[in-house]
């Protein structure tokens, strides 16, 4: 390869250029010369390149990266696999980032740049990590450069993700245990996003977070399609939703639960009471609880819960109830007595009767 031939093919992309593995590692440090590219994707071949992208690995952590570049997409799909993409992007404009890991167990190559970008990009305002592997997903390799690269003052919003599009859903999730690790690292956070996850957390204390999303998927899944291959058994459920019991969150505003496919974390009344006896959220004004298999529980407990009388808005998209969980949120007004906005569909066995009765003491608006 002549030292030519990336500028070359450079000028007639524009500012982005594809080249295979192979070619790639050698102009490295050429291309980290380049400052017009912004867009690099590295392609493997039919054998995978297991061996060149270990190389790059090395590369990028002995040169880094090129000063412009805003895309990283690494091609690790060979012609008959069901791979996809490693992809690091980031938006100069907005100061965000994004990675989407295919496979954790090889993510050694996109892990070295995500540490570069990293480093270039203190002003940080979003970041969005996402593993897509099916089952397992240890995330904890990329927070703990997060951790490392922080603190991240100007970070306001942190969404971790898990999730594949694909006809049908894969049983998958997130595990980590440095969650309370990586927001000591950003103390003006006010948005956090946790997917179907494995937390290993003991307690949650943050000054400003004002949203909190947990198990979030945020729209009504499709289905799995290996659960029979997987098992009928949860998923490890880590900590479930105990912490939340100690949770010092004075900021919090907004909490998002989506408890729907159980199966994923395995939810136990020892979850339902631990939100329901939380104290350390003064200011919370909006909860959706979606999905919950055990509404009746969840409900009876929530008009008791020392967060019950500053709700605004309460959602409850695709959780059911029954005509005694009615009259207790009938009975439980004078405690909700700043609730505005009951979202909610009218459960299918529930009677006219209980249902007028809802309507008649709340504001019940049905979700899109």
């Amino acid at each position: 390869m002549s030292a030519d031939e990336p500028a070359e093919e450079l000028l007639q992309a524009g500012d982005s250029l594809t080249l295979a593995i192979e070619r790639g590692l050698e102009a490295w440090p050429r291309l980290c010369a380049e400052p017009r590219l912004r867009a690099l994707t590295l392609a493997c071949d039919l054998g995978g390149n297991e061996e060149e992208f270990a190389a790059l690995t090395d590369a990028i952590a002995a040169v880094g990266l090129p000063p412009g570049l805003q895309q990283l997409t690494l091609d690790r799909r060979r012609h008959w696999s069901d791979r996809w993409d490693d992809v690091l992007e980031l938006d100069a404009a907005r100061t965000s980032m994004s990675l989407a890991i295919d496979d954790p167990d090889d993510a050694a190559p996109i892990l070295a740049a995500l540490r570069a970008m990293l480093a270039r990009t203190p002003g940080l305002v979003q970041l969005d990590l996402g593993s897509n592997a099916r089952g397992r997903n240890d995330i904890d390799p990329a927070l703990a450069l997060v951790i490392a690269g922080g603190p991240w003052p100007a970070l306001r919003s942190l969404a971790l993700t898990c999730e594949r599009s694909h006809e049908r859903d894969w049983v998958q999730w997130l595990a980590t245990d440095k969650v309370a690790q990586v927001l000591a690292q950003c103390p003006g956070l006010t948005k956090l996003s946790l997917p179907r996850a494995e937390l290993g957390l003991d307690g949650l204390q943050h000054a400003t977070l004002q949203e909190l999303e947990l198990g979030w998927l945020g729209k009504t899944p499709l289905g799995p399609s290996d659960r029979r291959d997987w098992g009928p058994g949860p998923t490890p459920r880590g900590s479930g939703l105990e912490f939340l019991a100690t949770a010092r969150l004075p900021a919090l505003e907004r909490l998002a639960i989506d408890f729907q496919y159980d199966w994923y974390v395995g939810w136990q009344s020892a979850d339902l009471a631990a939100l329901c006896a939380a104290e350390g959220m003064p200011g919370l004004r909006h909860v959706e609880l979606r999905y919950c298999t055990q509404g009746d529980e969840l409900l009876r407990r929530m008009t008791r819960a020392p967060w019950a009388g500053t709700l605004e808005r309460l959602e409850l998209p695709g959780t059911e109830f029954d005509a005694e969980t009615v009259a207790a949120l009938v009975a439980a007004r004078p405690r909700l007595a700043r609730l505005q906005e009951l979202w909610c569909f009218r459960p299918s066995e529930l009677a006219d009767e209980s249902w007028q009765a809802l309507r008649a003491t709340y504001e019940v608006l049905t979700p899109a």
